[in-house]
C-alpha cells in the first residue's frame, strides 16, 4: 500500500474535500460542491456547536442532515452477511435475522415517500426479500472466490495517483485467492405498470461502467488481481470478470476526470465560482434525499 501524503492542497481543504472517493469522482459536479463543499462542512460545524452545548444548533444539525436510505442500508446488511457466512463465521439464518434487525431500525424521513414505500416493501414479508438476496449474493461469492480459504473484508486502500494532488480512499468488499470481488445488489423498483407497485431489478448481462471503474482503483492499489463484479437481486445472481483491457480503459478515464476536478478547484478561488460553472440537472435521483427545505436552499445558492 502506497503510503499516503497528509497535507492537504488550500484548493482542496477549502471546498471540504480531503481526498477523493467512488462517489466523489462518479456524481455530477453540483452535485459534488452541493453535498461536500456546502451541506457537509455546515452539517459538521453545526454537530460540533451542538455538542459544546448550543442548544440552537440542533435544529441546524437537523436541517443539513441527510437521512440514509433503505437501499443503501440493505445493501450495507446483505454484503456484511454474505461475506459472513461464506467465511463460515456464522449461519444463514443467524445472519438474516441480524440484518432484519438492523433494518427495521431504518426510520425513513417523513419527506422522502419513496423511502417509505421500498421500506415497506422489502420488510412486508417477515424480510424474505432480504434473505433472498442474501441467499443469491452467498452463492455469488463463493463462485467468484471458489478456492479462498477466507476473504478479507472491508481493506481500506489508499491510492495516490500521477498529478493528483489527494488520494483516493475507498474500501474493497472482499479479497481472496487472488480475487478482488465487489458485490452489487438489486432491488426491486417501484413500477406503475406492475400490480403489486414493484418490479424485479435485473442483474445486468455485462459489468456496469461504474463498476469497472470502482474495481479498478482497488486493483490498482493492491497492485494487481483478478477483477470480479458481484450482482445479486432476490432471484438470481451473477459473476462477471472484468476484462484487463476493460480496467486499463476505466483508469485512464477515472484520471482524465479527476484531472479536470483538480483544475477546477485549481482554477477557481470561491465556492460560489464554481456553481457558476454548473448546470444542474435538478431531476437527477441524488437529490431526493435530502429535505425540501434544504433542497430549497441549495436551488437558491445555485442560483445566485
Amino acid at each position: 500500500m502506497v503510503k499516503v501524503r497528509t497535507k492537504v492542497p488550500a484548493h482542496y481543504a477549502t471546498r471540504g474535500i480531503r481526498h477523493w472517493s467512488n462517489t466523489k469522482i462518479r456524481c455530477p459536479l453540483p452535485y459534488l460542491i452541493a453535498e461536500y463543499s456546502y451541506r457537509q462542512p455546515k452539517y459538521y460545524a453545526a454537530k460540533r456547536a451542538s455538542e459544546a452545548g448550543d442548544a440552537e444548533a440542533d435544529l441546524l444539525v437537523a436541517h443539513y442532515d441527510k437521512p440514509k436510505s433503505i437501499n443503501m442500508l440493505a445493501g450495507t446488511a446483505v454484503h456484511e452477511a454474505a461475506f459472513e457466512i461464506a467465511n463460515g463465521n456464522t449461519s444463514q439464518s443467524e445472519a438474516v435475522r441480524h440484518a432484519i434487525s438492523t433494518l427495521h431500525e431504518h426510520k425513513p424521513a417523513k419527506f422522502n415517500q419513496r423511502d417509505v414505500t421500498i421500506t415497506d416493501h422489502l420488510l412486508s414479508d417477515d424480510g424474505e426479500r432480504v434473505n433472498a438476496t442474501i441467499e443469491q449474493t452467498v452463492e455469488g461469492i463463493r463462485e467468484a472466490f471458489a478456492g479462498a480459504n477466507n476473504i478479507d473484508v472491508e481493506e481500506k486502500i489508499e491510492l495516490e495517483l500521477p498529478g493528483i494532488d489527494v488520494p483516493i480512499i475507498g474500501y474493497t468488499d472482499g479479497r481472496g485467492a487472488g480475487v478482488i470481488g465487489e458485490v452489487k445488489t438489486r432491488w426491486d423498483r417501484i413500477s406503475a405498470n406492475s400490480k403489486t407497485g414493484f418490479s424485479n431489478n435485473s442483474v445486468p448481462a455485462k459489468p456496469q461502467p461504474n463498476d469497472i471503474a470502482q474495481i479498478a482503483l482497488y486493483q490498482r492499489a493492491f497492485g494487481g488481481g483478478t477483477c470480479k463484479l458481484i450482482y445479486a437481486n432476490r432471484l438470481s445472481h451473477i459473476v462477471h470478470e472484468v476484462s484487463q483491457d476493460q480496467l486499463d480503459e476505466a483508469m485512464d478515464q477515472t484520471l482524465v476526470q479527476l484531472r479536470k476536478r483538480q483544475r477546477i478547484l485549481e482554477r477557481t478561488e470561491t465556492m460560489q465560482d464554481i456553481i457558476d460553472l454548473c448546470e444542474v440537472d435538478w431531476g437527477d435521483f441524488r437529490w431526493r434525499d435530502f429535505s425540501p427545505e434544504l433542497l430549497l436552499e441549495l436551488k437558491q445558492v445555485f442560483s445566485e
